[in-house]
């Protein structure tokens, strides 16, 4: 590896410590209470070097929704480039977006559970899209197992947003309470598989 390509990534290494550690800090502390210095101060850097990678808070926090949201349809690209059975597809999807959720919890907390500060609205434009795109791979998921005969739906864009609020209610609780409060609960997988039976039953599978 020459010079120049272990510079890069030890900068791209960088930046996705520095938008792992302001996730944590957002969830954990809310949007106006986490300043650019207790970011710098997390990664033990100086500030002057977040700013480095990002002009301020609101880049900041585009940043990091832009990076989930880009490292989700990667996977969901990758799944859908395998030319699998279109049920098997749809299955596999759908457990990307939950297993993303669950291996990337605060920036998923971040993106989806937190309300977006109005000051940063500009800079979500992005991220608007990139959400756009994951609905996008879903609804066609759908499509497709409705013109296998898979599905009965009639409906795989008004579907696809059903299936992301139960996918994102899952996700949610297990990252959240899942076995907290002394309260009985089945176990996670048991959870996914029923809630993925559930899903299919919805969509109207028909074997």
């Amino acid at each position: 590896m020459g010079i120049a390509e272990r510079r890069a990534r030890e900068k791209d290494e960088l930046r996705q410590k520095i938008l792992s550690a302001a996730s944590e800090l957002f969830v954990e502390n809310g949007f106006d209470n986490v300043s650019m210095r207790k970011v710098a101060d997390k990664i033990e850097y100086a500030a002057s070097t977040i700013y480095l990678y990002f002009k301020n808070k609101n880049e900041l926090v585009a940043g990091i929704c832009a990076d989930a949201f880009g490292a989700l349809n990667d996977r969901l690209e990758e799944i859908e480039g395998q030319q699998l059975p279109p049920l098997e597809a749809f299955l596999a999807g759908v457990r990307c977006y939950i297993e993303f959720g669950l291996e990337h919890p605060h920036q998923y907390r971040l993106v989806f559970s937190n309300p977006v500060p109005e000051q940063v609205a500009e800079e979500f434009r992005e991220v608007n899209t990139l959400g756009l795109q994951a609905l996008e791979h879903l609804a066609r998921s759908i499509e497709r197992c409705r013109q296998a005969g898979v599905f009965t739906t009639t409906d795989p864009e008004v579907d696809a947003y059903v299936i992301w609020m139960i996918l994102h209610g899952v996700t949610s609780v297990i990252i959240s309470d899942h076995g907290r409060h002394g309260m009985p609960c089945p176990s996670q997988e048991a959870i996914i598989d029923r809630a993925l039976e559930m899903v299919l039953h919805g969509c109207g599978l028909t074997r």
